[in-house]
This record gives structure tokens, C-alpha cells and sequence, in this order.
């Protein structure tokens, strides 16, 4: 996956984005796009995938999940294939509409948290609203990182939602 950064008011080489996603397109299973905040709240974003985004190539939203109607638009007119949402501690209600909209297009996505805000409970519930997530990925802090006996609970619980669990 080759990853595009955008951020309200700061310029893109959209030439140089399309050069190196032309060049790399054999190689590259999906163009991701993520943010500072959160993609779907980018008010050209529709308008910069159509511009660099290669035919073909598939589209993945690394996003909190703040827009749902964006996400709905960009996946209407084809520009979003799949999503990565990120969750805090517990599931919002416009994250809740983003899964809706995702199962109804019959789209898979990943689920990823920060493993250090999370016990057993708060997997659980969130496991249970994302069931038939296709991916379920716990973040570690780098600095200190949940030993495995502290993430065993916590990869048991989102096991619920699916069966592939990663820890990064």
C-alpha cells in the first residue's frame, strides 16, 4: 500500500503523487489516504483522488470516522473501496453509521485502537459492533508496550469479530 498524507491548507504535488503512483501502480495494492485529523473531513478529497488515484488501483480511508456522509459519497461514486477506522476508547455514533454504510456496500474494513486504552471489556463491546471486521489491529506505544500476557485478554476479545488479529 503507498500512503498519500493530506492536510487542509497545505499543498500537494499532485504531479509528483501522480508520477510516483504511475511508476509504482504494479507493485501497489491500495492507495491509502490518511490525515492529521481525519481524511473524510478534507474538503477536496474527492476531488484529489479523482486526480492522482491510477485506474484500477483501489482506495483505503485511514480515518476516525467523523464523516459519514463524506465516506458514503466517495464509496457512491467509487472512490473508496475499504477503510481503516480508527477507534478510541469506544465506538461513536458516526463511526457506528460508517460501519453501516460499509456493510450495506458489502465492503470490508479494519478496525484498529490503541492497545494501551483498552481492557478486555472495552474489546469486547467494541468486537461486538464490528463483527465481520476484516482486520482487527492493536497499536502499541513504542515506548512501552503491553507484554503479552497483558495483550493475551485483549487479542481473545477481538477474536470475536474476527479471526485475524495483528499487533503493530
Amino acid at each position: 500500500m503507498s500512503v498519500i498524507h493530506v492536510s487542509e491548507g497545505a499543498d500537494s504535488d499532485i504531479d509528483n503523487i501522480i508520477s510516483i503512483l504511475e511508476s509504482d501502480k504494479g507493485s501497489i495494492d491500495y492507495l491509502g489516504v490518511a490525515s492529521d485529523s481525519d481524511p473524510l473531513a478534507f474538503p477536496d478529497l474527492y476531488k484529489m483522488i479523482k486526480q492522482v488515484k491510477p485506474r484500477g488501483l483501489k482506495v483505503m480511508i485511514i480515518t476516525d470516522g467523523r464523516d459519514p456522509g463524506n465516506l458514503d459519497d466517495l464509496i457512491g461514486a467509487g472512490y473508496a473501496h475499504t477503510l481503516d477506522l480508527l477507534i478510541g476508547r469506544e465506538i461513536t455514533d458516526d463511526q457506528r453509521r460508517c460501519i453501516s454504510i460499509l456493510n450495506d456496500n458489502g465492503l470490508k474494513y479494519a478496525v484498529t485502537v490503541n492497545a494501551w486504552e483498552h481492557d478486555k471489556d472495552s474489546i469486547s463491546a467494541i468486537a461486538k459492533e464490528c463483527e465481520g471486521c476484516c482486520m482487527f489491529i492493536f497499536r502499541q506505544d513504542k515506548s512501552k508496550p503491553l507484554n503479552r500476557n497483558e495483550m493475551s485478554p485483549l487479542t481473545s476479545a477481538a477474536k470475536a469479530c474476527t479471526w485475524n488479529v495483528k499487533t503493530i
